[in-house]
């Protein structure tokens, strides 16, 4: 089973990164922003996944919603800096800012409606939206540093290594990520 579940999750990583590279390099015909907003639309289901939803593979047990989808959106953001500038590049992230916690502020409002059930068996689940709002905001917080983090490290390891363009990527990724789950593990427990 932890070899399927391997492979699905390599099969997630590849698709995630064929859509997101294929709207980045089509950013010329369809606009930046159909890659943005794919980007953002991804935070809540990050989130959730990352709370929840945990596999087992054969080097352990992790969460694709922090493994495929916040990586990925964390180096689709290096890239977009890379491919672009820091104009560019700090759009997506005070977009996923701003949206987050507007998210945040508006569930904190409807969870004083009250409600009724329309159907049978289906009633609003508070306590988890109290929950997932709460990850979202250290989340968030957590992808804006990260985010200015990988970039101003990328810069700074230009100055050691040179144009090594994917030791750069993979140095970044691995200090900023890891940096990343040390702090949402923490929220999380």
């Amino acid at each position: 089973m932890a070899s399927f579940n391997a492979f699905l999750l390599f099969s997630q990583a590849a698709v995630y990164f064929a859509v997101m590279m294929g709207l980045l390099r089509a950013r010329a015909a369809i606009g930046i922003g159909v890659f943005m907003c794919a980007l953002g639309v991804m935070h809540f289901l990050e989130t959730y996944l990352a709370s929840v939803f945990y596999i087992e593979l054969p080097f352990g047990i992790i969460s694709p919603g922090s493994t495929v989808l916040f990586s990925g959106k964390l180096l689709m953001i290096l890239l977009l800096y890379i491919r672009e500038d820091a104009l560019v590049a700090r759009q997506p992230i005070y977009g996923l800012l701003i949206g987050n916690f507007l998210i945040v502020a508006l569930v904190m409002l409807l969870r004083n409606h009250e409600t009724i059930v329309v159907t049978e068996g289906r009633i609003p689940d508070i306590a988890f939206v109290d929950e997932m709002g709460l990850l979202m905001v250290w989340g968030t917080i957590l992808l804006f540093v990260d985010a200015i983090a990988i970039i101003v490290l990328y810069e700074r390891l230009g100055d050691w290594i040179g144009r090594n363009l994917v030791l750069r990527f993979l140095i970044c990724g691995a200090v900023v990520l890891t940096f990343d789950q040390a702090g949402f593990f923490l929220a999380l427990h």
